[in-house]
């Protein structure tokens, strides 16, 4: 089975909706193509209300604009196709030879398909930049994004007792969310000699009872 379209946005977090449907009011036939069952990336972790300006809908929730992006871009006219991973891409030599430009090759469910495409946006997210020390592959140690993954997807708690490494926004934040969830944080360390995130986060956290410790890092693990 074939599908056809101007631009194929492979990933349908935050950036790969506001890609699409930017394109589409700008008049392009947009396909947003995801591996997940829902869309959002990112935005669907986070719990809290975001920060900042308005015009960067401060004072809303992550997964809430998850939810507005993809109304939005889905009310737009730009088509999303989920459970769709994308293994391949193709020439159309290489492929079946059908349409101008060139092809991706999804797989959804049962079903192979190709999506031929005139222009193409990657939209596949960030990796966590890891703090290597010794023992830091060990079962247990593991990234915020995970932690967050754990608790506010698959609705699991990472862990008992919890040592944060990081007081910027996404430590103190995910520390919170973590108390929330019944773990108990035993402190949050920083390397650095003040505070990254802002107050507020602090704030929260150390009404808990939740000491954050500057000018400490990791050693082992």
């Amino acid at each position: 089975m074939s599908l056809t379209t101007e631009i194929a946005v492979v990933g349908a977090g935050a950036a790969g909706l506001m890609a699409a449907l930017e394109a589409r009011q700008a008049g392009a036939r947009v396909t947003v193509v995801d591996e997940n069952q829902s869309p959002g990336g990112q935005l669907f972790k986070q719990l809290h209300k975001f920060f900042g300006s308005k015009a960067h809908r401060a004072g809303v929730r992550g997964f809430r604009i998850g939810e507005e992006l993809l109304a939005e871009s889905t009310g737009a006219g730009v088509d999303v196709l989920l459970n769709a991973v994308c293994w391949g891409l193709f020439a159309p030599a290489l492929a079946d030879g059908a349409g101008e430009g060139k092809n991706l090759a999804l797989r959804r469910g049962a079903k192979s398909e190709l999506l031929h495409f005139e222009k193409l946006i990657l939209a596949t997210g960030a990796q966590e930049n890891a703090l290597t020390f010794p023992g830091w592959t060990l079962p247990g140690v593991m990234g915020a994004g995970a932690a967050q993954t754990l608790m506010n997807i698959h609705r699991v708690v990472p862990g008992k007792r919890v040592l944060m490494v990081g007081a910027g926004n996404v430590g103190l934040i995910v520390s919170y969310q973590l108390l929330q969830a019944g773990a108990e944080v035993v402190a949050v360390i920083e390397g650095l000699p003040r505070i990254g995130g802002y107050g507020v986060h602090a704030s929260k956290i150390r009404r808990a009872g939740v000491p954050i410790l500057t000018r400490h890092t990791v050693l082992r693990a």
